[in-house]
């Protein structure tokens, strides 16, 4: 499959699960109040936060998967096994933080141990499925807990009126469970591994090493993306973080194409020759921004239009903090292109790491001069300004480890506009709809 094709299944599969992403924050928005909404969105940070370091432990499984060519039933077991340990762990000490903590958000301890297990589950066989290019599989444990939240938070919050932040963490958490159960039978040929062989701790152990690294600047990079909304929450209150978390969220739409394409040649970057594999990174890059761009500059003038429509007329506050992270959102896409090629092929994850901690340090220091001055505003200033920083470093060091050039990246070539030409012709000679209008004689 090439990248083009690759990338567009990857986009049908990411745009489906972000049609449910957005419902979700579409019915959160509208079902809660803007306080509740804010220490909802702060409480699923600071999981997913947690989240991002504990399941890249078992995530790394795609790297053994591709890189080690350990058999994926192996990999996905011992992966599995790894996640059960750990997010047991985490539970118990989520059980042990409610039975001491007696304040206001007790139940919110037990809810979050909760949380883990199936975050960390889903990881750990979504590492393996994308692995073996099987895509469809992949996505599905990226976006089937949006598919089932949508479905419970409609039960549970808006038709049994369980419209508190406790109702709806409870169902955000509902839905990473019956995605988990999900993808347990979708990778159900792998577990016939357990009937016949130990657990391979040497493996998972390899699992913990590689993962030390990915799993820190997995919680780096998330922990980057996300703490500008914990220091809005902090600093410009519960109100303040509601409004300026819809205006992330539309921001971050952005990154539907970036990651799609991603996702499409991860398989390829890790099996690769260095240069082939820097050649197709570049070539992504130059995709990435020729589309997100685009996509920014609608979303600045649309802006107070669009967050009204799908999130209510209280949210078009967030129109300005919206239009200035669409500079930052769009000129930090690639990154995952990037990070892609220093952990894949090149399996120096510090790389990630670090940009991650430099974008992170800017990110906080800047946003804790600018929020208190000027409230959420400057939360997306200090965004804008840490993803500029870094794309520009990540740039830096690419063009360094690899034989690309500057123009690689971003000068669009006559045979990147004939690939969407190309890929079009491809699809409407298969389109079944056309077959039929022009019948069995024509030409396919």
């Amino acid at each position: 499959m090439d990248l083009a094709r690759g990338s567009l299944l990857a986009l049908v599969y990411r745009a489906t699960g972000m049609a449910f992403w957005v419902a979700l924050g579409i019915i959160t928005a509208r079902a809660l109040s803007l306080s509740d909404l804010g220490v909802y969105v702060s409480t699923v940070v600071v999981i997913q936060s947690v989240g991002a370091v504990v399941a890249s432990f078992a995530s790394a499984s795609g790297y053994f998967v591709t890189r080690r060519h350990r058999p994926p039933g192996e990999v996905a077991s011992n992966a599995l096994l790894l996640a059960l340990l750990m997010g047991g762990g985490v539970f118990v000490l989520g059980l042990m933080g409610w039975v001491v903590y007696q304040g206001e958000y007790r139940s919110l301890l037990l809810l979050s141990g909760l949380a883990l297990l199936p975050i960390v589950g889903r990881h750990a066989l979504g590492g393996v499925f994308l692995g073996t290019n099987r895509l469809w599989q992949y996505n599905f444990s990226i976006h089937g807990p949006a598919y089932a939240a949508v479905v419970l938070l409609l039960v549970w919050v808006v038709a049994l009126d369980h419209r508190t932040t406790e109702g709806a963490l409870a169902a955000w958490i509902g839905g990473q469970y019956v995605s988990f159960a999900v993808l347990l039978l979708m990778g159900r040929s792998w577990w016939a591994w357990f009937a016949h062989h130990q657990p391979d701790w040497r493996l998972i152990g390899g699992f913990v090493s590689f993962g030390a690294v990915t799993g820190l600047a997995g919680f780096v990079s998330f922990f980057n993306y996300r703490v500008d909304q914990l220091l809005v929450a902090g600093l410009d209150g519960s109100t303040g973080a509601g409004i300026y978390s819809r205006a992330v969220a539309a921001a971050e739409a952005l990154w539907l194409f970036s990651t799609s394409i991603a996702v499409a040649s991860y398989s390829s970057i890790g099996s690769l020759t260095r240069q082939e594999a820097a050649a197709l990174t570049s070539r992504s890059v130059r995709h990435t921004l020729f589309i997100v761009s685009s996509g920014a500059v609608v979303l600045f003038l649309l802006a107070p239009f669009l967050l009204s429509l799908m999130f209510g007329p209280r949210y078009e506050a967030a129109a300005t903090s919206l239009r200035i992270l669409c500079v930052g959102t769009a000129l930090f896409a690639p990154q995952t292109l990037l990070a892609n090629y220093f952990t894949v092929q090149m399996g120096r994850p510090w790389i990630s790491l670090s940009i991650a901690a430099v974008s992170c340090l800017i990110n906080i220091g800047v946003s804790m001069i600018l929020i208190p001055r000027v409230g959420y505003v400057g939360g997306a200033w200090a965004t804008t300004i840490s993803y500029v920083a870094v794309a520009a470093m990540a740039v830096v060091i690419f063009l360094r480890t690899s034989d690309a050039r500057f123009s690689d990246l971003w000068r669009i070539r006559r045979d990147d506009i004939a690939t969407y030409g190309r890929l079009a012709g491809r699809l409407w000679s298969q389109n079944p709809l056309r077959r039929q209008a022009t019948g069995p004689g024509s030409a396919p």
